[in-house]
């Protein structure tokens, strides 16, 4: 038996076991082997990522599986919907997991969903603020059941999943901000072994909102891969609700692992000890890059956030302010590891919400990254600075200290 179809097997039948049973919040608590990828490439900001996300949409033949907390009509989702009810009308089965509060398929996006369920979508959707929910896809019968187990854990995941062969993690919506400049964010699509994990994270999460796949589809779900001339090592970290928080862990080690460089991209960097860690890996010699927005989205976490910024300027960090709202997650490590997705350096990512992570070992994705992303990023961010005034001092003193809330 190939090395691939071993890799590919247990995953098969881990997904038929989930398509046989009731599955519970515990069954989402998913753990990954490493395994690997047969390509990879990243790709910076809507105008770059959209088209050939669109295109490998296109090129479907057994399914298109999406997960996205903001899906909603405009210039860009308007070409998503018609992508993907041209291919549902196509008899490609299309299937959505999405957020209620991101992307608002019963309120303000309520005729945008309408719409992709009258074409064939199974649409299933995550109602983190909800007691009361319906556990099937949008537009069929099922009675309405308590909530509780989903109550608080938002769905903040970004990824699409093609025919089980290409995966996209990233950290930006089906949205027009992200296409016109507004918010700056990335993608790593990736083919080869590791897509089948990122196809059990969603088959498990779709079947727990109540929707149903057929066994027969299992083999095109789960199809043998080829690992490439020069495999990547690569894993899905899958934060659920619940202890087990594999991101979270991730991003503490590959703190914890840097020996000569480490960059931090995040929006909102609010947890003490994420920040003590980047803090101590500047101070052991570690020479570590901080990029952030100069004017975030989330004007609390921001004041929290700076709040820090004078021990960690003192410990040597170089705290790089993009112009946009710089919305990316990645983290990389001495040029040689690179953790991407969609968790924040806040409480509500790393403790609470469901977030997904790629994380890969490829120098040469690392330089990519670095050329790419890092590079541009540099040459139009200033320098970050620690609060000043007493006002200001207060202000971020205090938000700082509702950090675990926010």
């Amino acid at each position: 038996m190939s090395r691939t179809a071993v890799a590919a097997s247990p995953l098969s039948a881990r997904a038929e076991r989930l398509l046989a049973q009731p599955v519970r919040r515990a069954d989402l608590a998913l753990a990954f082997p490493v395994s690997s990828a047969a390509t990879g490439e990243v790709f910076v900001q809507g105008t770059s990522f959209y088209p050939p996300m669109l295109d490998d949409i296109a090129a479907a033949t057994s399914s298109v599986h999406i997960n996205q907390f903001g899906f909603k009509p405009g210039v860009v989702g308007d070409v998503f919907a018609q992508t993907l009810t041209a291919k549902a009308a196509e008899g490609v089965p299309i299937r959505l997991i999405v957020d209620n509060l991101g992307s608002g398929p019963e309120t303000g996006a309520r005729k945008h969903y309408e719409r992709l369920a009258a074409a064939g979508v199974k649409v299933c959707v995550n109602r983190a603020s909800k007691l009361r929910a319906v556990s099937a896809p949008l537009g069929e019968a099922a009675p309405r059941r308590w909530n509780l187990a989903s109550i608080g854990h938002v769905d903040h995941r970004k990824v699409l999943i093609v025919d089980g062969r290409i995966g996209w993690v990233g950290g930006a919506g089906i949205e027009d901000h992200f296409n016109d400049g507004r918010f700056h964010d990335v993608f790593v699509r990736v083919t080869g072994p590791v897509v089948a994990q990122l196809q059990l994270v969603f088959l498990a999460s779709y079947r727990w909102l109540g929707g149903n796949v057929p066994n027969a589809e299992l083999g095109g779900l789960f199809p043998a891969h080829d690992e490439g001339d020069d495999p990547i090592p690569a894993v899905v970290r899958h934060n659920a609700p619940g202890p087990y928080r594999p991101i979270t862990t991730a991003i503490a080690r590959l703190f914890d692992d840097a020996v000569e460089t480490l960059d931090v991209v995040n929006p909102y960097v609010t947890d003490r000890r994420m920040i003590r860690s980047i803090e101590t890996a500047a101070r052991r010699g570690v020479r570590v890059r901080l990029f952030t927005p100069a004017n975030g989205n989330n004007w609390a976490c921001s004041a929290a956030q700076q709040f820090h910024h004078g021990r960690l300027l003192d410990a040597g960090v170089r705290i790089l302010e993009y112009p946009t709202m710089l919305h990316a997650k990645a983290f990389v490590r001495d040029g040689e590891e690179l953790l991407l997705g969609t968790c924040n350096l806040d409480a509500w990512s790393l403790k609470r919400f469901f977030e997904i992570d790629l994380q890969l070992w490829s120098r040469t994705l690392a330089t990519q990254f670095e050329e790419r992303f890092s590079v541009p990023a540099e040459e139009i961010s200033t320098p970050g600075r620690a609060a000043s005034g007493v006002k200001e001092r207060v202000k971020t003193a205090a938000f700082a200290t509702l950090s675990p809330l926010l």
